[in-house]
Order: C-alpha cells, then structure tokens, then sequence
C-alpha cells in the first residue's frame, strides 16, 4: 500500500511459490485455487490506496534447492554442481527432480499464473534468478540424458514452455522473467 499510495507506475509482488514444497520458508506466500481470494484483497487494497493505476506483476517461483516449506530445509534439485551441492550438504547419490516432475510443475506455474489474474494482477514474472529451479535449469549442462539438460534447447525448455503455456492459456496476462546475467559458476 506505500508504494502504491507513491504513486508507483510498475509494482512487483516478489517470490509467490507456485508449489507449497517449494517454499523457501514456511511463511512464504503462495498462490493457490483455495487462496485466490485473499491476493485479490490484496490487489484491491493496492489499487484503492494508488492515485492512478499501476501495473500489477506477481513473480512465480520455485525454490529449488533453496526450499523449506517446513522447519528443516527440503532441496529439489536439477543437476549436481560442486559448487552448490556441498554447500547444502548434499551428497553425490542425492536424487535429481525427474523430467516427468518437472512437466508437471510446469502446470503448476499455469495455474498459479491463472489464480493471479483471477486475483486481479496484470502480469507475471517466472524467477529464473538466484540459483532457484528455472535458474538451475538454465545451468543443467551435467544433467545427462534429460529433456530439461545438456542443450541449450533443453535447459531453457522449462521456461520457454512455461512461458508459452501461460500465454496460451492466459492471453490477457503478460509474461515476464528475471534472469541471471552471469551466475559466477564456472562452465563444468
């Protein structure tokens, strides 16, 4: 409500988990059917306290090996990194999220897409920053024999049919993403 009674052009609603598993913390927000109605509270509060209209954008995101939907921290992980994994004290047979996984949530980011414009907002944002999933799908060079690794074509498959999906079945939404520009890990 500050921003919009500023009178902001352009508010971003950041990190909206599009699965509750992945979470960062137990406490972040997360758009689903059942909850649709309190975004739309939000939005409208939002819209109420600005002087003109603003542009509404939800980002979308899923944790990734980030995730903690609960007390103890639960990675979902795309591809093994010597960097990252020892990092989160993941061990070398840790299992990666599967392709058939990964279609699916690929729905999962539809319809949280679909419950953001029903609440009202004017675009969404799919993270493909920070390390999270879309952004360690975009890095998957070792993920061997996968529909969603090695390739460019394949590592940006995620975004780029998340992106198409959401636009074919939401068309007055708009689609957006933040994307790294360097990550700082070296190519395997």
């Amino acid at each position: 409500r500050r921003f919009a009674a500023g009178g902001a052009g352009l508010l971003w609603f950041e990190a909206t988990a599009v699965v509750e598993e992945g979470r960062a913390n137990p406490r972040q927000l997360w758009i689903h059917a059942g909850n649709v109605a309190s975004f739309a509270a939000l939005v409208d509060q939002t819209l109420r306290t600005a002087p003109q209209r603003p542009l509404l954008v939800l980002q979308l995101t899923h944790s990734g090996r980030y995730s903690r939907p609960g007390r103890a921290p639960q990675p979902i992980i795309a591809h093994h990194s010597r960097f990252l994994d020892p990092c989160h004290n993941l061990p070398p047979d840790y299992p990666l999220i599967s392709d058939d996984e990964l279609e699916r949530l690929e729905d999962r980011y539809v319809a949280a897409a679909e419950c953001a414009r029903r609440a009202g907002f004017d675009a969404v944002d799919v993270k493909a920053c920070h390390r999270y999933l879309v952004s360690e799908l975009l890095a998957s060079h070792t993920r061997e024999g996968s529909r969603y690794g090695g390739s460019f074509e394949n590592r940006s498959r995620f975004l780029r049919q998340v992106a198409a999906k959401i636009r074919d079945r939401v068309p007055d939404l708009l689609v957006t993403s933040r994307m790294n520009v360097y990550d700082a890990m070296a190519h395997p």
